[in-house]
């Protein structure tokens, strides 16, 4: 999902001086713009300081292989254009949210894209790789899907720290067999953020040597984007599962 990322940055630099795209006509524009740069109808939502844009794709559950890459191109190329809304608007756009999914609700993807990250790579001020580990993607199933898209709130950056740090636990797995195939059984899930505590979810914590692994891994990943992102409020988590079982980890002060 980065390959984008050069088609971004040339994006950002021509685009990012003057108000092309003013808040009274931000939704509007958007749909507009999309439409035209990848052919998709998409629906635009913003929410406070957070932009939704929305599109069904039906391939993203097809099976055939080069119908799926088809699609994530066409992804990218919708986030790519998302972006460039808020870096030439008046409107106040922190964190822009795409979400495709399927027309039977099978599948969902949610990419997230902190604005702030990507100036600061566009200026130099961070590293690619470090951009590349600020990426934040979601993946949820049928049963998730309808009250995703009907929950439009604004995401505080509390909350984006909390949701990368569970993305980043599932995509570090990746380079660990092992831990792939546990993290893939737990189904670890972001609930919410409430007041200084992040609720997280799993499917089970199945033995204490899993649940030390995972509260590792969680303490571990909030405490790096905690500190990457500056932001102190988040003081524990929550974990609980299916069962009703709970565990809580306090973080450093």
């Amino acid at each position: 999902m980065k390959k984008y990322l050069l088609i971004l940055l040339s994006f950002i630099f021509f685009t990012s001086c003057g108000v092309s795209y003013p808040k009274e006509t931000l939704r509007q524009d958007a749909v507009r713009l999309i439409k035209t740069e990848t052919g998709v109808d998409c629906d635009v939502t913003a929410s406070g300081t957070t932009l939704y844009v929305d599109a069904m794709l039906d391939d993203l559950a097809s099976q055939d292989g080069k119908k799926v890459a088809d699609v994530y191109k066409t992804v990218q190329k919708i986030v790519s254009t998302a972006v460039r809304i808020p870096l030439s608007s008046d409107a106040d756009i922190r964190i822009v949210v795409v979400c495709v999914f399927d027309s039977e609700r099978t599948v969902m993807l949610r990419l997230f894209e902190n604005m702030d990250d990507i100036k600061k790579y566009s200026h130099q001020l961070i590293s690619r790789t470090d951009y590349e580990e600020r990426q934040l993607m979601e993946i949820s199933g049928h049963s998730k899907i309808s009250k995703i898209l009907e929950d439009k709130h604004e995401i505080s950056l509390d909350e984006f720290v909390a949701r990368l740090s569970v993305s980043q636990i599932s995509l570090s797995a990746k380079n660990n067999p092992l831990l792939t195939s546990l993290i893939s059984k737990l189904n670890l899930q972001y609930d919410n953020f409430k007041e200084d505590t992040v609720y997280l979810s799993v499917s089970s914590f199945y033995n204490y040597d899993v649940e030390m692994l995972l509260k590792k891994s969680i303490i571990a990943e909030l405490e790096k984007n905690i500190n990457k992102y500056k932001t102190f409020s988040i003081k524990s988590v929550v974990v609980y599962d299916s069962d009703g079982k709970t565990a809580v980890y306090t973080l450093k002060k």
